[in-house]
């Protein structure tokens, strides 16, 4: 199962007052980045959806920081994906808040992933990664480089972390079924500098049917808690245009750096 990961870890700013008709608005101001989640990459299952992303923090002075925003997603019968991820909200010369966006194409056929800013303040380029075959296999390492990094792993990643995934069923979320699991987990006093133990929650619920992530929740005491869901879906062939660059974008293509000759 492979995705393409729309999300990155939220970063904020203290909240700003409510806004009159804020509540139809693209995002809110404040929260400036977003947990997000991927769009499996999954052929004949095509689709269209609204995502919204909510973001809440509890501070101990019993303040707290909230945000939102409005994203879409894509999938075509082939495959190709279109993400957006949210990198601030401002508000725009028609005086309502926009959100400023990263968009990318993930295109498994011709093998590239293109990305662009959505940004009256940027320039308008669209960076185009091309992918090559992978590379073959690396030299198996020998078992005392093996036990080695084992080590490694049980010092950075102690062992004593308690976890434990539940099965939550079925539930139908945007008109169709998905099934839900939540997996909790407690990080001991001490380890993270912390004086009690920290409990973080992951939930997700996926459509096993249309190959969908209908919604994730993500609850952590250290970074706050943010919801993503599904709000309108659209199972039908979306738009061609979505999977094509913008016209009066400039295109420049990455490809992959050829690995270093081994000199004899």
């Amino acid at each position: 199962m492979r995705f393409f990961f729309s999300g990155v870890i939220a970063a904020f700013l203290l909240a700003a007052p409510t806004v009159q008709g804020q509540a139809t608005a693209e995002c809110s101001l404040g929260v400036t980045f977003f947990i997000g989640y991927g769009i499996e990459q999954s052929p004949n299952a095509p689709y269209r959806a609204t995502l919204k992303t909510t973001f809440e923090q509890k501070l101990t002075d019993g303040n707290s920081i909230q945000g939102f925003v409005r994203l879409q997603q894509a999938r075509d019968s082939m495959g190709r994906t279109r993400g957006e991820m949210a990198q601030g909200c401002e508000r725009g010369e028609d005086g309502q808040l926009h959100a400023r966006l990263n968009v990318t194409l993930t295109d498994p056929v011709a093998k590239t992933n293109s990305s662009w800013l959505v940004d009256e303040n940027t320039s308008k380029i669209v960076h185009v990664f091309h992918q090559d075959e992978p590379p073959p296999p690396h030299k198996p390492l020998d078992p005392a480089e093996l036990a080695k990094q084992r080590r490694l792993r049980q010092l950075r990643h102690p062992s004593d972390n308690e976890s434990r995934t539940e099965d939550l069923g079925e539930a139908t979320i945007a008109g169709i079924a998905a099934h839900g699991s939540r997996t909790v987990r407690t990080i001991p006093a001490g380890q993270e500098g912390n004086a009690l133990p920290l409990v973080v929650l992951h939930e997700q619920w996926h459509s096993n049917d249309h190959k969908i992530l209908l919604k994730m929740i993500n609850d952590d005491p250290r970074r706050g808690r943010t919801t993503v869901e599904v709000e309108d879906l659209v199972l039908s062939e979306p738009d061609a245009s979505l999977f094509t660059v913008p016209a009066g974008y400039k295109i420049e293509d990455v490809h992959p750096t050829p690995p270093a000759q081994d000199t004899p």
